[in-house]
């Protein structure tokens, strides 16, 4: 069993994709928002959950002041408050990422690996997808979109970040549109992606009933976003890059994605969690100022790869289809 998993397993080069002492930098950049939503709108509170509506929670543990608030009813996790102006944290001139910048090899790295693995999902739960229409909600840097068009003629992104999606566009020369999704110029798409976006999302029921309207009958939405119930998780908690209250405003759970997917009509047709579960402990360790653990260091693919079969991984991917 375990030769067939660790066949199987793409291991991820975490020394392309993160800086030194990511931790570190993540933490210091959240200070940055923070502070500049306690400065300009400040807080709003959240009272109920965002997924379900249910008003029954329980504390869990906070991080940077804010509570981290679990659904008795559906399970996702959520803060007690949310920034009242978006705004305030995404367009923060001192806003920045902790991953590496887009240079040309950490661009390259990400299209041939992950690009390529996720259009390989979609090939196999969608077929040839010559003739399908795209679109890549929150496509980033567009390196995604930069894989998926060797394979789909009709591939658009949207994008909010001005920077980004003026990579994107000089990247693949693909349209990339600004637009709120109920507003944008092209309609009736086969497949929409979003990757590490719906954790982003307030709402996420009228944003996913938007998606719903963009999509034709019978096509596929594929989700990828941060998994709560996931080992990492568990051990680091508030340590956790995913624990963000200043972006990361829902952490989702399999079970809290198959409610919200159920709330608008959707069936789900995949599911499996992938993680960095043994790098991010390990990543902790280095920022408590403790020694790397030798045992981790030596059979991090092996863990990994078991965590990701028990579906335990710290990244959720879950693939929808419209009736």
């Amino acid at each position: 069993m375990l030769s067939r998993l660790l066949g199987a397993a793409q291991p991820v080069d975490v020394s392309k994709m993160r800086t030194a002492n990511s931790l570190q930098s993540q933490n210091e950049i959240e200070l940055v928002k923070l502070k500049g939503i306690q400065e300009k709108s400040g807080w709003k509170d959240v009272p109920a959950c965002p997924v379900c509506g249910s008003a029954r929670r329980q504390g869990e543990f906070s991080k940077h002041g804010v509570e981290l608030m679990p659904c008795i009813d559906c399970t996702a996790r959520y803060g007690a408050q949310v920034a009242a102006n978006l705004d305030d944290v995404y367009q923060n001139p001192a806003y920045t990422v902790f991953t590496k910048e887009d240079t040309d090899e950490h661009y390259a790295y990400r299209r041939e690996r992950f690009g390529r693995e996720r259009v390989g999902i979609l090939e196999k739960y969608c077929g040839d997808l010559t003739d399908k229409r795209l679109l890549d909600v929150g496509c980033g840097n567009g390196y995604f979109l930069a894989e998926a068009m060797r394979k789909c003629r009709h591939c658009y992104g949207a994008e909010f970040s001005e920077k980004l999606r003026a990579y994107a566009q000089a990247r693949t020369g693909l349209p990339i549109f600004r637009e709120r999704l109920d507003d944008l110029p092209e309609r009736g798409f086969d497949i929409i992606t979003l990757f590490d976006v719906i954790e982003h999302v307030p709402e996420p029921l009228p944003f996913l009933a938007s998606v719903d309207r963009l999509l034709n009958p019978g096509g596929h939405v594929l989700v990828f976003t941060p998994n709560f119930d996931s080992f990492g998780l568990r051990v680091m908690r508030e340590y956790s890059s995913i624990v963000d209250p200043t972006e990361h405003v829902i952490l989702f759970t399999e079970q809290s994605l198959r409610a919200l997917g159920a709330r608008v009509g959707f069936k789900v047709v995949y599911y499996e969690t992938q993680g960095l579960d043994v790098d991010n402990i390990l990543a902790k360790q280095q920022y408590l100022g403790q020694p790397r653990d030798a045992f981790l260091l030596e059979w991090r693919d092996a863990l990994q790869a078991m965590i990701n079969a028990a579906e335990c991984g710290d990244y959720a991917r879950i693939m929808y289809r419209k009736a």
